[in-house]
């Protein structure tokens, strides 16, 4: 039922058509309007290209966009945008796919933060189960010879393999991918056009000439900047079933990365390493707080065989309408949402949103929306994450 739900609450969305794509891309590459409120926004409007094109007092009349933003949009908005985009596209062979999508990924669909766009060049792995590989940019040798280890065995049974296409673990991990003939994808904190790191400009070529792909939610000629990463990780994570760490510091991207799945639901794996070395810290303080030891490809396999186990009882498993009367359907099929509730679904759908930017979006009390989101919580479709942000289950 609330599958069923969802899928309703999704169709009430204006689907992104290939040729308006492209102005959800300039509108997320231009300053001014961000992506917490742009599904709605969308909604609005009618489609990305009225938005981008709309005038100010359109934009301010919608409730959803302020003064300010508008005004900053506008002044930063530049009109050829769209079409550059779709030129780099073109040229490229990049694809871009919105979360309105059919190949936009499901799992993906399903973090608290999904990004709006993906630009994608080559192709999304078709397997139901993928495993993130992470870990520090300067490993150890014996945190070389654990990725390489675990991704050759695990590629070479047919399990994709996600990481973040940077030095170190990461590389390591793609690299050991392809010498089996695997299949990986490289989350890219920059735009799909740099090389970053420059040297392994051959490597993101190799993945996309084996089938695999190289992704990210930055417009072309985004720099690799710092801030970046972080927000990368969360793809990593949402293309993946289950991370594994295989080194890494106590403050590093890896166990950003591994907060990230675990608060998402996905399985943490950690290899153990010297208790006299700092870059083995990370890993022991995962497994201290509830992450998986693993010393062995076969700990991993085992979790896989038991998640594609629930994966096939959820297809099989009998609706509970199958047995149901028509007039017991019609009641099942009533909506469950108030009107209220539709509108905050629909603004959580670009991503997870504190109650205040809730009550901002939505333009009710906050009394109202307070108790609105119990009720969606109360029914599963909402859930609220350790930043006390609420999001889309």
């Amino acid at each position: 039922m609330l599958q069923s739900l969802r899928t309703d609450e999704m169709d009430k969305m204006n689907k992104i058509d290939t040729e308006d794509i492209v102005y959800l891309a300039a509108i997320l590459a231009t300053t001014g309007l961000g992506r917490a409120k742009l599904p709605a926004l969308v909604q609005a409007l009618g489609s990305a290209q009225a938005v981008f094109e709309a005038q100010p007092q359109q934009l301010i009349a919608t409730g959803l966009v302020s003064d300010a933003a508008a005004a900053t949009f506008i002044s930063k908005r530049r009109s050829d945008l769209p079409q550059r985009l779709a030129r780099f596209c073109q040229l490229e062979g990049v694809r871009l796919i919105s979360y309105t999508s059919a190949e936009y990924p499901k799992s993906l669909l399903r973090i608290a933060d999904p990004p709006l766009v993906l630009y994608v060049k080559g192709s999304l792995p078709k397997a139901g189960y993928c495993l993130a590989v992470v870990g520090s940019r300067a490993c150890t040798e014996y945190g070389k010879k654990a990725a390489k280890l675990f991704t050759k065995d695990l590629a070479g049974r047919g399990i994709p393999i996600i990481s973040g296409g940077a030095r170190g673990i990461d590389t390591i991990a793609h690299e050991a991918c392809l010498s089996v003939g695997g299949t990986t994808v490289a989350v890219l904190g920059c735009g799909l056009n740099i090389a970053y790191p420059e040297e392994n400009a051959s490597l993101f070529q190799r993945i996309v000439n084996q089938g695999g792909a190289l992704v990210s939610e930055y417009a072309p000629g985004t720099q690799p900047l710092a801030k970046n990463f972080p927000a990368r990780n969360r793809i990593i994570v949402g293309l993946s079933q289950g991370v594994l760490v295989a080194e890494a510091k106590l403050k590093s991207g890896a166990i950003i990365t591994a907060n990230i799945a675990a608060d998402e639901g996905r399985e943490v794996y950690c290899v153990p390493g010297n208790i006299f070395d700092k870059t083995s810290l990370g890993c022991h303080e995962l497994i201290r707080t509830g992450a998986k030891l693993v010393d062995t490809p076969q700990d991993i396999l085992e979790d896989k065989v038991q998640w594609e186990l629930a994966q096939r009882e959820r297809l099989v498993q009998p609706s509970i309408f199958d047995f149901a009367t028509d007039a017991e359907k019609q009641e099942e099929q009533a909506p469950l949402t108030s009107e209220l509730g539709s509108k905050l679904l629909s603004l959580l759908q670009g991503g997870s949103l504190s109650l205040e930017e809730l009550v901002e979006g939505s333009g009710t009390d906050f009394a109202s929306v307070s108790m609105e989101l119990l009720e969606l919580q109360g029914a599963g479709l909402i859930n609220q994450n350790q930043a006390l942000r609420y999001y889309r289950r």
